[in-house]
Order: C-alpha cells, then structure tokens, then sequence
C-alpha cells in the first residue's frame, strides 16, 4: 500500500491504523521463533527505531501540471518486543483524507516484515484485521457522519495463499530489501478491496543524486512498484536507506501525490 488515494485508492496507498491499547495477537505471533521471508530468498533488513521514531512527509497533489500543497503524513514507528514471540514493528501513520484524518496502523514482524494486523480509522470506515496462517480475518464496519455504525459491521475472510506484506507500508519494505542495480521481484501485498493478495513487481530503476527540497542533494535509489491503478515510484537514500519520497501516479483521474521527507535524517 501507505497512503490512501480516494478511499479504495488511498487504503491502497499505504498511504493506513489505530491500534488499540492492548493488541490481541494471533497465537501464530505469540509462538517462540522467527518466521521464514515472505518471500523466499528474499531477507529485507529494516529499520530499528529508537524508541517512538516520527517521520514527518510534506505531501503535494499534482493536476494538470500544478502542485498543490495537501497537508502532511506523520509516520511513527516502534518495536514491541517480546519474551514469548517474535519482535514486532508497529507503524503508525496519520493523513489527511475524505474531509476528515485517516488514522492507520499496521503491525509486522520485524524480522521478516510480514504483517501481523492491521488497523484502519477513516472518516467514513474502520476496519481491523488479522493475519493468521493463510489468511486475513477481521471486520469493516461503515461510519455515519454522527460517528455511529451506519450498518452491522461486515465481517471478512480472505485466502493469502502464504505469508504477505501489508500494502500500508508499501515504502518501508521497499526501503528494508537488498537494493542494488538490477534488482527485481514480485513482493506480495495485502489489498482487502481486490480481494486480499496482489502480487507487485519492484524493480530499481537507477541510482542517481537526487535534490530534496528539505534535505538537499541525497544519493538514492530510484524504485517503481506496480501498485494497481497507481503505479509508485519510491527513492531510499543509498546510504540510510530511509525513504526520502514517494509518488503514487493515477492515470485514470490525471494526478499524482507525492510525499517529501520534512524530517533531517540520522546518520
């Protein structure tokens, strides 16, 4: 995903989850030992935040050749560590969306990535999942404008057919794998509106010095992701690794959105 668009668009996006106080985990998370790559052969190394990391992005919409100003995506990330399961990686994210804040959470092991669980406040949905096995179990439930339940929640259960990325943080899995030239793969993402599992491809397209307008002249990787009906264009800095843009393209309503890191980097 990261990033929403319009709604199906934007849930898309990664562009994303509150999680309650106390998370339910699946017994899947709660048994001892790490889990194999999501994708085999395939090891992504992510971040380790220092305790709640926040990363600020500026983020513009582009029509018809103007860039217009849209607010901000604040990204806070943080380990959850455990005696009896795996270590898991919490990325909170919040944005402007619908007239209103989308508020996302997604939760992964921090090994490998995988998601774990995933929440969703939108101005006019919620939505909570959880990954367990080869599947995705959980409830959406439609908002009214009072904040009431405008009907029963719905209840969903998807097949994965194996272990899966959430498309919410698309840009962070992108930034933890093996980038080098010429490297390409299909990666997995969780997409409940087209039915839970979509394959996308990523590939790096060049490595070029890149100016910022906050950060100035970075060393980046330039990687494209075939998100559907938004295809993502992502640049990780070569040396951090931190993501220092994102671009999601919509062709079928002539705009893009783009995402510019507001936050000095470590390092």
């Amino acid at each position: 995903m990261r990033m929403r668009l319009l709604h199906s668009s934007v849930r898309t996006i990664s562009l994303a989850l509150a999680l309650c106080a106390v998370v339910a985990l699946p017994a899947r998370v709660r048994a001892q030992g790490e889990t194999p790559p999501v994708v085999p052969g395939i090891t992504v190394h992510a971040a380790q935040p220092r305790g709640a990391d926040t990363v600020i992005y500026q983020r513009s919409i582009t029509r018809a050749g103007k860039d217009t100003m849209a607010g901000t995506r604040t990204v806070v990330s943080r380990i959850m560590y455990g005696h009896d399961r795996p270590s898991l990686l919490e990325v909170e994210q919040r944005f402007p969306a619908g007239g209103g804040e989308i508020v996302d959470t997604a939760l992964a092991e921090l090994s490998t990535l995988r998601a774990v669980a995933h929440r969703s406040h939108q101005p006019t949905r919620t939505m909570r999942f959880d990954f367990v096995g080869d599947y995705v179990e959980g409830k959406v439930t439609q908002v009214a404008a009072s904040g009431d339940s405008a009907k029963p929640a719905e209840t969903v259960r998807q097949a994965l057919g194996g272990p899966i990325f959430d498309s919410n943080v698309i840009d962070l899995v992108v930034a933890s794998l093996p980038l080098d030239q010429g490297f390409s793969a299909e990666l997995p993402f969780f997409i409940y509106e087209r039915g839970g599992r979509v394959p996308m491809a990523v590939a790096v397209r060049e490595r070029a010095t890149v100016a910022f307008p906050k950060l100035g002249e970075r060393d980046a990787w330039i990687v494209t992701v075939g998100v559907p009906g938004a295809p993502a264009t992502i640049w990780v800095d070569a040396k951090t690794h931190a993501v220092l843009r994102v671009r999601y393209d919509i062709a079928a309503r002539g705009m893009s959105f783009t995402d510019d890191r507001v936050t000095p980097l470590r390092g």
